[in-house]
């Protein structure tokens, strides 16, 4: 669940204003009082704070006990966090609350680091008859900070899930503009109850920062900047594969993985070769391992969508199909869980991390001071010229494989032209845009050769979804046929040579 609130300190004195005339169509639900009782939890280093995340049980409230918050973005007094809630009972940390901070924590113990005792008095207020937001008033009691003993006062006005309509947000604007008037504050950038509690150390940069660079930053940065900006998708990402909720987590996760890995490939000539090496082959690993999640998951998008072609009489009798492909993509997700939950997969994590903060560069070690610019765009140069020689061998009965190899070759042509494009800007940018086009071909290509292994083996194994198979089989195949003659299409504007000239 996605929250949305604006946070705003308080004087314990601070009287807040009556709201019910703020707007017209405006209502006050009655107000009530619970007595909340929090433990946040987080490493010795606190590693999670330091990311912006919490994680907490919480008692005095009906609801989930634990609580985990990842940030998506803050401005001024607003913040936005993803709520990853947990149906654990209190006392330790329950092992799917573990797991799912792991990428944050690694090989480090989680304990209690923080309690705040809160008081919240709270009311929702309503917009003709709708919930628009939530008001907490809270006087928090802090215990095991900074300081022995922090008592503070905070006020939220939480939005409800849709509260995006325009006259909601002039509602809103009014309401934060009434509690300001009354002498709420937002003098300072919006952050948790348990950072504010734990400051300063809370406040210290996460494990992995992505550093600045500009046109004339030299090598080091640029692969820092490279290195860090992937592992922290990954990083980021963890948590949400293993709630498993949304597919595209998966997704980008596995993304962090490749890029990471392309991007050892793009920077070799610079990097130690037994250093490159293993990063390779564990990312490798890795996301070999989570391909079979992805997959699944591409998998049942697209037979849905195939499904809805069939006249209703057959697609009726699609249902052990359906059920087949759940199971199918049920035995896959247990599997990236058990990926995730390896040692293996932590000692590669901690190794992704040293790699961001301190690439190993070659023994000579001169390029790395070196300016990038004159030095990667011959980097970025070689991933394009393997792809389009592969492009010039292909024939018109070329194998679906040949095709398959085409798209690797895509993405990693892709890749490196949007590692270097920080020195090279927009002519980088939009060579990347080309080959990203020629990658989507080419993937949806690929989604089809494998729907159609998968019917061809469900068949087999349920004769009765014979027929409704293959009329899918059949789709398939005629959306491969026009995914070719897409793929050349493509091909000849990704390959225009005043989209390249920035190579030369």
């Amino acid at each position: 669940m996605l929250e949305r609130e604006f946070k705003l300190a308080a004087e314990v004195g601070t009287v807040l204003p009556d709201l019910a005339d703020a707007a017209p169509g405006l209502t006050i639900r009655p107000k009530s009082v619970v007595q909340l009782d929090a433990v946040y939890y987080d490493t010795p280093t606190l590693a999670l704070a330091r990311w912006g995340v919490t994680l907490r049980s919480r008692s005095g409230e009906a609801g989930p006990v634990w609580t985990l918050k990842l940030p998506v973005a803050t401005a001024d007094s607003e913040m936005s966090r993803n709520e990853l809630m947990f149906d654990e009972p209190l006392g330790p940390v329950p092992s799917a609350v573990r797991q799912a901070v792991r990428a944050y924590a690694r090989s480090q113990q989680l304990g209690p680091v923080v309690r705040l005792q809160t008081e919240r008095t709270q009311f929702v207020v309503e917009l003709d008859g709708q919930p628009v937001a939530k008001v907490c008033d809270d006087i928090v009691v802090a215990q095991g900070a900074a300081e022995p003993v922090n008592v503070f006062r905070e006020v939220e006005v939480e939005l409800a899930n849709d509260a995006s309509a325009p006259d909601v947000i002039n509602v809103i604007d009014v309401i934060i503009d009434r509690l300001r008037q009354a002498g709420c504050r937002d003098d300072e950038p919006a952050v948790p109850k348990a950072l504010r509690a734990l400051e300063p150390r809370a406040f210290d940069p996460p494990d992995v920062v992505v550093p600045r660079i500009g046109k004339r930053a030299t090598v080091a940065p640029l692969v820092r900047h490279c290195l860090a900006k992937s592992v922290s998708q990954l990083i980021d990402q963890h948590a949400r594969v293993c709630v498993g909720d949304d597919p595209e987590a998966l997704h980008q996760f596995r993304v962090a993985a490749r890029r990471l890995r392309s991007d050892l490939r793009t920077f070799a000539p610079l990097l130690d070769r037994d250093w490159t090496k293993w990063l390779r082959d564990e990312l490798g690993w890795l996301g070999s391992e989570v391909g079979s999640g992805r997959d699944a998951d591409v998998l049942a998008e697209r037979l849905r969508s195939q499904l809805a072609r069939l006249p209703d009489t057959d697609a009726k009798t699609a249902g052990n199909l359906l059920q087949r492909l759940a199971d199918t993509r049920s035995a896959a997700f247990e599997h990236v869980l058990a990926i995730l939950a390896e040692e293996r997969y932590v000692a590669l994590l901690d190794a992704l991390v040293d790699a961001a903060r301190q690439p190993h560069f070659t023994h000579n070690g001169s390029l790395a001071d070196r300016r990038a610019r004159p030095i990667v765009a011959a980097l970025a140069r070689k991933p394009w010229r393997r792809l389009r020689r592969a492009v010039d061998d292909l024939e018109p009965d070329s194998p679906d494989s040949a095709f398959h190899a085409i798209r690797i070759l895509s993405k990693r042509a892709r890749y490196a032209a949007e590692a270097v494009a920080a020195m090279y800007g927009k002519p980088a940018r939009r060579f990347a845009e080309a080959l990203a086009d020629v990658q989507e071909v080419l993937g949806s290509y690929q989604d089809t050769t494998v729907a159609e292994a998968w019917l061809r083996d469900a068949a087999k194994a349920l004769p009765s979804t014979r027929l409704v198979a293959g009329e899918l089989i059949a789709f398939e195949r005629d959306d491969r046929v026009a995914l070719r003659a897409k793929f050349w299409k493509v091909w000849n504007k990704t390959s225009r040579r005043r989209l390249r000239s920035w190579l030369d």
